[in-house]
């Protein structure tokens, strides 16, 4: 009952994206008491994961930098926690690395934040394209640290992920990540590289 309205706020949030300033605020604050309160129960621990990750992609660095740096702080500071209680959780691990990428992106720490989301769902393919999203938004060296995980994410997932939600995921591809899609390109089927190519990713014009 403490934590109704994070709930209720958490669920519009993941339903349309849709809250107000204000209603964002005051229910966040709710959510960080879940880190104080040591509060370990997973839907209780999710639905302020919401709303933390949500009242960080509101702050604007730019125009806002002081509220932008402490929404961050308190968000690892609560993607800490989340972890803590569920640490077989494969998608706290990869939330967490997201967050320390905003703060700052230290290639060794986030990859073995990576890693650890790898090994907790190396094959439920929602989890690897979560991952494929981010590893498309980290620098060479990073990936290079968790080179073997990008492999593997990348050989199951183009091997057996559905090419159309592969298609959509890289409209746009870093120049860091070619290499590893073009070494898992190698492994594929003609036939799973013309349905790749159909949804807009054609490995052989790869630079």
């Amino acid at each position: 009952m403490r934590f109704a309205d994070v709930f209720l706020v958490a669920e519009r949030i993941e339903q349309s994206g849709k809250v107000s300033t204000e209603t964002l605020e005051k229910t966040a604050i709710k959510a960080d008491l879940i880190v104080r309160g040591g509060y370990c129960r997973s839907d209780i621990v999710m639905a302020g994961t919401t709303l933390v990750l949500k009242r960080l992609d509101t702050r604007n660095e730019i125009t806002d930098y002081g509220a932008w740096a402490k929404a961050a702080e308190e968000a690892e500071g609560y993607m800490r926690h989340a972890v803590s209680c569920m640490p077989t959780e494969s998608n706290l691990w990869l939330r967490l690395a997201v967050v320390r990428a905003v703060i700052v992106q230290e290639p060794r720490a986030i990859a073995r934040l990576m890693t650890m989301s790898s090994t907790l769902a190396p094959v439920d393919e929602n989890a690897l394209l979560a991952r494929l999203y981010f590893w498309n938004h980290l620098n060479a060296t990073t990936l290079e640290n968790a080179q073997t995980s990008v492999e593997r994410d990348l050989s199951i997932l183009m091997k057996f992920g559905n090419t159309q939600k592969i298609g959509a995921a890289l409209r746009a591809i870093s120049a860091a990540l070619v290499p590893y899609l073009k070494e898992a390109g190698t492994k594929l089927t003609p036939e799973k590289k013309i349905s790749l190519t159909w949804f807009g990713l054609n490995l052989d014009e790869l630079p």
